[in-house]
């Protein structure tokens, strides 16, 4: 018989984990600011003690290198990978804490030609002339609402090489007015998708289609609050994790083993989204493995199947995740 989870268990340190899989966007660090001062010296006692991490994330390499990882001193770097854009590369780092010359793997290196590679910026094109999306850099969501207000047309975009993302900040809980103006001024159909009018679907519809059509081997989904990724076809994070635990060459690069990792109690994975993306890491590892969620989620809604805790610390997010790190001086 399988065993169910209440999800509501009391969350304490687990001194015998020897992996940490994490999620990066607010669980490590708030959304394109650099992880605290705080954060950093706990990860890198983390480090020292032997632990090992492993980035899983929707961001990009150079993103997770200037917010976190070049901020931990290269002594310790040997004990981390980064698995950047959803998995679509892995990255590790030399004994004296330098970035390898090349990723253990490129999705997009292994997927796509140059021709490709130029076909799917030109539908990215196409698809904010057909919206008429206004192109903004990325920058911290409170920012970007103070330069943009409430405009819904207005995006931050990045291009990461091997993912494009879209910050569809004050469109992805349109309001019922606002969606017949939009309906109206675009000549699209925005449906109802979980209770909410949320542009990025019909942004995710249209792209398909164009991918589809230009034969581009890509797909699209959602990420965090707003965020919207095109993403190599393949790539997820259930895979990079598997890709990685399933390797003794790489394991050994971080000071593991297939041993290391067998017992349950060894691994847990750390996120904010386990009724949405971080659940893939989960996913990677046997069902009794913890995974702690540091966001408010509704407990009803996270699979029974799996151990996902949520944290009941005074704080949530990236600082309920130093919360949860610092209680272990306590035992």
């Amino acid at each position: 018989m399988k065993k169910t989870y209440t999800h509501i268990q009391e969350v304490v340190w687990n001194d015998k984990v020897k992996l940490v899989v994490a999620d990066v966007d607010e669980t490590i660090a708030g959304v394109y600011k650099l992880a605290t001062p705080e954060m950093i010296k706990e990860l890198e006692l983390l480090l020292q003690e032997g632990k090992a991490i492993f980035f899983v994330t929707g961001a990009g390499l150079q993103s997770v290198r200037e917010r976190i990882t070049d901020l931990i001193s290269p002594a310790f770097r040997k004990h981390i990978l980064i698995g950047n854009c959803h998995g679509a590369e892995l990255w590790g780092f030399t004994t004296e804490g330098i970035l390898n010359e090349k990723p253990f793997y490129s999705a997009y290196e292994e997927k796509f030609n140059e021709d490709q590679k130029k076909q799917w910026r030109e539908v990215m094109n196409q698809l904010i002339r057909e919206f008429q999306l206004k192109i903004f850099p990325t920058m911290p969501p409170a920012d970007f609402r103070l330069k943009v207000k409430t405009d819904v047309l207005s995006v931050m975009m990045v291009d990461r090489g091997v993912q494009i993302t879209l910050e569809v900040v004050n469109a992805h809980n349109l309001s019922e007015e606002q969606v017949k103006e939009l309906e109206k001024k675009l000549g699209i159909a925005i449906p109802l998708t979980n209770d909410v009018y949320d542009l990025r679907y019909a942004l995710i519809d249209r792209a398909q289609q164009l991918f589809d059509q230009y034969g581009l081997p890509l797909y699209c989904k959602t990420g965090g609050t707003f965020a919207l990724d095109f993403i190599v076809q393949g790539v997820d994070k259930t895979r990079t994790v598997k890709f990685v635990t399933d390797s003794d060459s790489i394991l050994k690069t971080i000071g593991l083993t297939k041993e290391d990792i067998v017992n349950s109690e060894h691994i847990e994975t750390w996120g904010d989204k386990y009724m949405g993306p971080d659940f893939l890491m989960s996913l990677a590892f046997p069902p009794e493995v913890r995974s702690i969620d540091f966001r408010d989620e509704d407990p009803t809604k996270l699979s029974s199947e799996y151990n996902i805790q949520l944290w009941k610390g005074s704080k949530r997010l990236h600082e309920g995740t130093l919360e949860y790190i610092q209680s272990r001086k306590k035992f």
